[in-house]
């Protein structure tokens, strides 16, 4: 899922809604506090995350060169080379990245797998 520019974070496709549930392999469901679905959200968080940082990467090396002078400095010029600037950090996202949301995601799981254990011993040990 591609990140917005102004309303970061905030569901705007209600078919993309959270409280979706679809049957997947095994018969378990993509309910909202399944692992299948925070492996999604990890998954998507990820790639966003990482797409808004080759975005960053390439505004700001854009803006350490000069000017060209051919379409000049207008509102006009800035908002399509930020749009295009945009869909390229989507492309190297989507197509092979950088490399960042699989090494977020791989440290994320592993923190997020020693919570969920953590929670599953605490009950445990109360009973």
């Amino acid at each position: 899922m591609p990140f917005p520019l102004m309303t970061y974070g905030l569901e705007t496709d209600p078919s993309m809604s959270r409280l979706q549930t679809r049957p997947v392999a095994g018969g378990k469901t993509d309910t909202p506090g399944s692992s299948i679905m925070k492996d999604k959200g990890l998954d998507e968080a990820c790639s966003e995350f990482e797409s808004l940082f080759i975005y960053q990467l390439l505004k700001e090396m854009r803006a350490s060169i000069p000017g060209d002078g051919y379409l000049g400095e207008s509102t006009q010029s800035k908002t399509y080379t930020s749009m295009f600037d945009i869909e390229i950090a989507r492309e190297i996202s989507n197509q092979r990245g950088i490399g960042l949301a699989d090494f977020l995601r791989q440290q994320l799981a592993s923190r997020l797998g020693d919570t969920e254990s953590k929670q599953t011993q605490k009950k445990i040990d109360i009973y």
